[in-house]
């Protein structure tokens, strides 16, 4: 009797190890999965500044409202939006180049102050290009939307720019959304 008892004790064992492989493995493969979502998150987004985030934000919201928008707005805003990334291009190139100007500026050893004040200065007006890009484009967009629609939009970019920064970091309630929570000081 006890023997056949040492035998069934000893099956009842291996099919208890029987599943205990099996479910390794899943738990290895779930493992895995966490880690690599968590891992393309990061490289997909990334830490730190990226030039030309607020422009990526304001597409983006334009590109989402677009999908809602009647036919003949949605080109409409599909042909300023390209007109814009073409405007653009060359402008975050300048950019990148008049930041290495600066940079190189700075660090040259005999300090050259009217050479960084130059090459600020370039940097500047570069960058003051790009905002009237982003101001054309803005405000031909929003001349055929309703107040629906421009709600929609600054709620978009509202979002991107939660999303990017943790939180809104404009002065004030957004129009038609909610009062933004104060921060405590």
């Amino acid at each position: 009797m006890s023997r056949s008892k040492q035998q069934d004790d000893a099956a009842n064992g291996q099919k208890k190890r029987r599943w205990l492989w099996p479910l390794l493995i899943i738990s290895l493969g779930l493992n895995l999965l966490f880690v690599g979502l968590v891992a393309g998150r990061i490289w997909t987004h990334g830490y730190g500044g990226r030039p030309a985030m607020h422009n990526r934000i304001l597409t983006g919201a334009v590109e989402i409202l677009m999908k809602d928008l009647p036919q003949v707005k949605r080109q409409h805003a599909s042909a300023l939006l390209m007109r814009h990334r073409a405007t653009m291009r060359p402008l975050r190139q300048q950019i990148r180049e008049a930041h290495r100007a600066a940079k190189a500026a700075v660090l040259a050893d005999p300090y050259d102050e009217e050479k960084v004040d130059q090459t600020l200065g370039r940097l500047r007006e570069i960058k003051a290009g790009m905002h009237q890009s982003v101001h054309m484009m803005m405000m031909g967009l929003m001349k055929d939307l309703t107040l629906k629609q421009r709600q929609e939009l600054v709620n978009h970019i509202r979002a991107g720019f939660k999303h990017r920064r943790g939180r809104w970091r404009r002065s004030g309630d957004m129009p038609g959304g909610e009062p933004r929570p104060r921060s405590p000081q």
